[in-house]
């Protein structure tokens, strides 16, 4: 399990509404962009922001060896102008990993 967050960039967070809507547990799409950065996204594609760096380097290269990743809202804490996502990344070995 990976303990992240969503980095927000101002160009990025094209529909707010999206983060007011965001509850503990909602699922998340990761969709990385071949440049070791991941896109972090509602299930029905619309972007919220990114994973952090160091983060998205290392669910990167696991994606990129066949692993499959599912993300989910961990934590919501309140902030001035918008709340922080702390986001739960589960990796799962590719199938016949486990042979």
């Amino acid at each position: 399990m990976i303990h992240s967050f969503l980095l927000y960039s101002g160009t990025t967070v094209r529909e707010p509404m999206s983060l007011d809507t965001m509850r503990v547990g909602a699922r998340l799409s990761l969709q990385p962009d071949g440049r070791n950065r991941v896109e972090v996204r509602t299930p029905d594609g619309h972007p919220l922001g990114w994973l952090p760096p160091e983060d998205a380097q290392m669910v990167s290269d696991l994606l990129d060896n066949g692993a499959l990743a599912t993300a989910r809202v961990r934590g919501l804490i309140p902030a001035y102008g918008r709340s922080r996502v702390q986001i739960a990344i589960e990796i799962l070995p590719r199938a016949g990993s486990l042979q």
